[in-house]
């Protein structure tokens, strides 16, 4: 959900200062030939594998480095503008009796304590690595000056983009019409209904309940009420902007045989999760991200079991927002979750490491398939599918795509079995992407959208014209993208599929959370344009959007209230109802 209400909030969050070093290595040697890298404690800086003879690695600039030297005074560490020949060699910083030229920079704050020296890669000494095209970045030993040699990659060398999308979102030519199907909610967040010929619709709301509407009303008696499991909800109070509560729900795809529900909870930290966070001493987590199943009460279909509850899996969450919390099966039976990067901003601070979403070691920042039915998991609770990308290697077995920051909402395609992601962008891009095969990896937090990402340590992270880290091979960018000047949230929804309206069979609609309550309803065109629905009347669509669904007959719904938060009763779920596909222009609609 939308982060930008609580922006100084979460920038205050993620605002750690660094610690001496970001980053360590520590070198031996083969006496004179080569240092030989033993220890790092970075794998975005260096990658490969251990020992390494003279490594390239990567430097980040404005990131501490201390480099520790295993036998100092015979192979004392050099940073140069490594020469094409050692002759040629500009010395910078110097291990010993040597003085390097930057050394006496206070921004770059050289410290030699004897085995270890310490550095700040400023703009200043990156620029003096390679000051001309006969130099580049690199580092040498002072006593083998032509054989112990290795090269620097210097990343974050790019300027801010300020208007990364210039231009509006065009708008029509199509024209819906939303008819109100239930209000009088709180924060509703989807909408669904089971193949059990009931004709029913179940809408869950973020407080805890979900609600069915039979026949166009709404029962008095909730489905379902975990509200008692929730934490407290609201920051600042009751009432107030959350992104934790009843986050997902989703019906058994064969419920008329099996009436088995799923939920995604934000509950207390237990204590006791399956994925636990790696937080520093005395920093607990904020909440655990838990998935449940459930079971329809045998005397009555308009009510859960609560005794049938079975816990399927239980995460930590290190900060309030960014949990994902989607849940949707696919046709073989698979559920989907998705979970945020943890929160904060730029995935960084506590709990994040090196950044969740591109770590396959953490679970966070990811989309989940599972079979709910199976117990090959760690805790028995849950089966994990054996083509699942990361089975038998390295990575969470759980994990079907990752490089997410917040994948609030996203559905399934139920004729191509295609993962539409709506992904929450953090301060410039808002994007879909379709995801078609396992191992996916959507370049979150290298890249905002289409565009190379800075997370600028303590300071608002930026997209850039050059690369702030290195770029993972393969990474898989949008279908469509907008920037802050249109909204500040995307909100997924679901590719249209009623035969009410054959014409737009296939086409793509989403929505944008909006910076006020008129709320924006977008559809993508045959050209993979993102373009804005023309609404019957000329009106608006008169909420903050905060989710989408679909019923049995491929119908699509928008959900969403008044209020930015978890108070109030304006919420509402309306139907989006096609009114014309303009003479001439069917070539718009998605194939």
């Amino acid at each position: 959900m939308t982060r930008s209400f609580f922006f100084a909030f979460c920038l205050g969050l993620s605002a750690t200062a660094f610690a001496a070093s970001d980053v360590q290595w520590t070198f031996g040697d083969d006496t004179m030939f080569n240092y030989i890298l033993n220890s790092k404690s970075s794998d975005i800086l260096y990658d490969g594998t251990l020992p390494a003879n003279d490594p390239t690695l990567n430097l980040i600039i404005g990131k501490r480095y201390g480099v520790t030297i295993q036998n100092p005074v015979l192979h004392p560490f050099q940073v140069l503008a490594k020469g094409t020949t050692f002759n040629t060699d500009v010395v910078l910083l110097s291990m010993g009796g040597t003085t390097g030229s930057f050394e006496s920079d206070s921004e770059v704050d050289w410290t030699d304590s004897g085995g270890t020296v310490e550095f700040t890669l400023t703009p200043a000494l990156a620029a003096a690595m390679a000051p001309d095209a006969n130099h580049t970045p690199g580092y040498r030993c002072g006593m083998h000056v032509d054989m112990m040699r290795g090269d620097f990659v210097i990343y974050g060398k790019g300027t801010e983009i300020a208007d990364p999308i210039p231009g509006p979102i065009p708008q029509g030519p199509f024209v819906i019409d939303l008819e109100d199907v239930v209000t009088g909610l709180i924060s509703p967040l989807g909408v669904t209904e089971p193949d059990d010929g009931s004709g029913r619709l179940f809408v869950w709301d973020q407080n805890g309940t979900v609600h069915i509407i039979d026949n166009g009303t709404l029962l008095p008696t909730p489905f379902l009420d975990v509200s008692s499991r929730l934490v407290s909800l609201g920051l600042g109070g009751p009432g107030g902007y959350d992104e934790r509560g009843l986050l997902g729900f989703a019906m058994h795809p064969n419920f008329a045989a099996n009436p088995l529900v799923y939920t995604y909870t934000s509950e207390p930290a237990s204590g006791s999760a399956d994925f636990e966070l790696d937080l520093p001493v005395g920093v607990n987590p904020n909440h655990d991200s838990v998935i449940a199943e459930w079971q329809v009460d045998a005397g009555n279909p308009n009510l859960i079991d609560l005794s049938s509850r079975r816990e399927l899996l239980r995460i930590e969450e290190p900060q309030f927002n960014h949990n994902g919390g989607a849940l949707h099966f696919d046709a073989s039976g698979h559920l989907f979750i998705s979970l945020g990067d943890g929160g904060a901003a730029d995935d960084q601070g506590n709990g994040h490491g090196e950044g969740n979403a591109q770590n396959i070691e953490t679970i966070l920042g990811s989309i989940l398939r599972i079979d709910p039915h199976g117990n090959n998991s760690a805790n028995g609770q849950y089966g994990i599918p054996a083509t699942n990308p990361f089975v038998g290697v390295p990575g969470v077995d759980e994990i079907y795509a990752y490089g997410l920051r917040n994948p609030y909402s996203f559905s399934i395609d139920r004729v191509t079995g295609d993962l539409y992601v709506g992904d929450a962008g953090q301060n410039d891009i808002e994007e879909v992407t379709v995801i078609t095969a396992p191992g996916a990896n959507l370049g979150w937090n290298r890249k905002e959208g289409s565009f190379f990402f800075d997370p600028n340590g303590s300071g608002p992270g930026f997209v850039t014209t050059e690369p702030a880290a290195p770029i993972p091979s393969g990474l898989l960018d949008p279908l469509v993208e907008y920037d802050h000047d249109e909204g500040v949230v995307v909100v997924g929804g679901f590719v249209y599929r009623s035969s009410e309206f054959p014409a737009f069979d296939g086409t793509y609609i989403c929505g944008e959370f909006s910076k006020n309550d008129e709320g924006r309803l977008f559809y993508v065109d045959g050209d993979d344009t993102l373009r804005e629905f023309l609404i019957e009347g000329g009106g608006g669509v008169g909420i903050f959007v905060k989710g989408f669904g679909q019923d049995q007959a491929g119908n699509v719904y928008v959900t969403g209230s008044n209020e930015t938060g978890t108070g109030g009763t304006s919420g509402v779920v309306k139907k989006i109802v096609p009114v014309e596909v303009p003479v001439g222009l069917s070539s718009f609609i998605m194939e």
